[in-house]
């Protein structure tokens, strides 16, 4: 039975001194991760997916600087180049499906916002994660929570203002120029509420489809999927709650139905269980994670043949309280463990 608890990295400086914090504490797991990439990857998949990187890295330049600055950091401190380091972080950048399925739900509760999500991946993907606290310096990165693997930006993740995301893949058309979405996570992490980051979706462009929740302290609660030739369509209510496949009409006639139900069989059958919770204070959202109804294709997955994978982490950010309660692995095994407004472990 897993204890739960995330390794914690805390990270201090600029953006580049962050980097390379990460990049020397990391190193050894960040080279086994872009060998890994690189072995499964065929010769000419790879130089296409450089191509795409490079053309992607000119744009970041323009975009985001501190952004550019700490992937040269993850790269100085890691011993790869800046472009490999970017790689790891542009699934996009490669042909094929991803096949990380998740269940999310947003809420707006007497206590504020509340953002949860099951983060699923294949079995042992659980073992790699670290949670990265950046106490940063920068202006618009002046302090964030990340669960994320080694050399990455990261998943999912509240920044010191309140405003937090979670998301979930959707397998909708792709676009081969523009910003991977791990970038586009922490692009929405420099806004303090909601509309700043629903207007940063607005204005990036997307390599893939994609479900976006979004809370902020001032208890706004806010959604949207998004297909790169579409953009994004608002979701709206509360609560939300979104697992593989659009609920937009509009986005749906997008949705490559066959993938997605090769690569998320179980996306329907997470939606209509969560739909079946209660979910109005973090107890009801904690039982909604846990539950294995219907196992393995439950919101607490199993892997399986039909699916290969199973809950790697979850996740709840309580906004108003500057929270978030991580349980490494299935959480009905694990327990939540606490991270206040500090980005130190509660007591």
């Amino acid at each position: 039975m897993s204890s739960g608890k995330i390794p914690i990295l805390h990270l201090r400086g600029d953006a580049y001194a962050r980097g390379k914090q990460h990049g020397v504490a990391l190193s050894t797991s960040i080279q086994t991760s872009f060998l890994r990439l690189r072995r499964s990857t065929a010769d000419r998949a790879w130089l296409r997916a450089e191509r795409r990187a490079a053309n992607s890295w000119r744009l970041l330049e323009g975009m985001a600087p501190t952004i550019v600055a700490e992937l040269k950091g993850i790269a100085d401190g890691s011993g790869l180049a800046p472009l490999d380091i970017y790689l790891l972080s542009g699934f996009e950048f490669f042909d094929g499906a991803v096949a990380n399925g998740c269940t999310t739900v947003a809420c707006a509760t007497g206590a504020g916002a509340v953002l949860a999500q099951n983060w699923d991946a294949l079995p042992g993907t659980e073992e790699e994660l670290v949670l990265l606290v950046h106490d940063g310096i920068d202006d618009d990165d002046g302090g964030l929570i990340m669960v994320t693997s080694p050399g990455t930006l990261g998943w999912v993740g509240m920044n010191r203002a309140g405003l937090a995301f979670v998301t979930n893949d959707l397998m909708l058309d792709a676009a081969a120029h523009g910003m991977p979405s791990l970038v586009v996570r922490r692009l929405i992490l420099k806004e303090r509420h909601t509309a700043g980051a629903l207007a940063t979706l607005r204005r990036v462009s997307h390599m893939s489809g994609r479900c976006y929740l979004l809370a902020d302290a001032s208890a706004q609660v806010d959604g949207v999927e998004i297909s790169p030739s579409i953009g994004p369509v608002a979701l709206t209510g509360s609560p939300i709650v979104h697992t593989n496949h659009p609920l937009t009409s509009s986005v749906a006639i997008m949705e490559d139905i066959e993938t997605a139900a090769r690569i998320y069989p179980s996306s329907r059958e997470r939606l209509r269980a969560a739909k079946l919770h209660c979910i109005s204070d973090v107890a009801g959202i904690c039982r909604l994670l846990s539950d294995t109804n219907g196992a393995p294709d439950a919101i607490c997955k199993t892997a399986s043949p039909r699916e290969p994978t199973q809950t790697a982490f979850s996740v709840i950010f309580e906004c108003r309280r500057r929270r978030a309660s991580i349980c490494l692995g299935r959480p009905d095994r694990g327990d939540f463990h606490a991270f206040d407004t500090a980005w130190t472990a509660a007591a």
